[in-house]
């Protein structure tokens, strides 16, 4: 954090909630125990998601001073177009490069620095890699050997959405519209009557994303106004 900018005063505060977390344990009902961890606060802290994200501040900056200098080498969308070395999500992170064992030693090197700085540990078990089709199997072979981790062939689903999408996206994520038609179904009763027949009947037709967007949020909207007492 100070290498961020942040002041000593503000350091020493978040350092002092850190250090001072202690848990009980319910017993027959009755609150048991002084835990001091040994990992700061837990995951459900409120503090808890903010550090998360500083802690990888150091990670994102390293991977792009290594992206930057073209250590490792990352995807590009289109020709001349941007490339992605990473990604992060909620607790997840992905990693985009070549698949070569240079790209990956480097990666695995960052990784260690981090683990080193943070004491965080890189979980293998739950580690996996995906190649691209164009890559052959031989050198697919060889790098999964070399990272010690499992291969998925085909991803489904992530974060609920599909991982892969070609390039009929309607077909890709007509399963949402179906998802919401079902919830519609089985609401409550008097629900189809919230909604006037204009909506309803273009609902019928929604073909993209952003039209079921549009339906959700008028739908939640007269919920939230036929609940209103006043």
């Amino acid at each position: 954090m100070r290498k961020m900018g942040f002041s000593n005063r503000w350091v020493d505060l978040i350092m002092a909630c850190v250090g001072s977390t202690s848990y009980q344990v319910l017993v027959n009902g009755v609150p048991r125990g002084d835990i001091q961890p040994t990992r700061g606060i837990r995951q459900e802290d409120l503090l808890s998601p903010y550090l998360f994200l500083i802690c990888w501040e150091a990670l994102n900056q390293q991977l792009q001073h290594a992206a930057r200098f073209e250590v490792i080498r990352g995807f590009s969308l289109c020709r001349n177009g941007p490339r992605i070395s990473h990604l992060f999500f909620t607790d997840d992170t992905l990693l985009v490069c070549h698949a070569s064992r240079v790209d990956l030693e480097v990666i695995l090197q960052l990784l260690q620095l981090y683990e080193l700085a943070s004491g965080q540990k890189l979980n293998s078990e739950k580690t996996m890699v995906f190649f691209s089709k164009a890559t052959m199997e031989e050198r697919r072979v060889e790098l999964v050997e070399f990272l010690g981790v499992n291969e998925v062939r085909e991803y489904e689903k992530y974060l609920g959405l599909p991982a892969v999408m070609g390039r009929n996206k309607k077909e890709s994520l007509n399963y949402i519209r179906e998802r919401v038609w079902n919830k519609l179904q089985g609401g409550k009763r008097g629900v189809r009557e919230l909604v006037s027949s204009h909506q309803y009947s273009k609902f019928l037709g929604m073909t993209d994303l952003g039209t079921v967007s549009h339906f959700t949020s008028y739908f939640v909207s007269r919920l939230q106004a036929s609940s209103c007492p006043y």
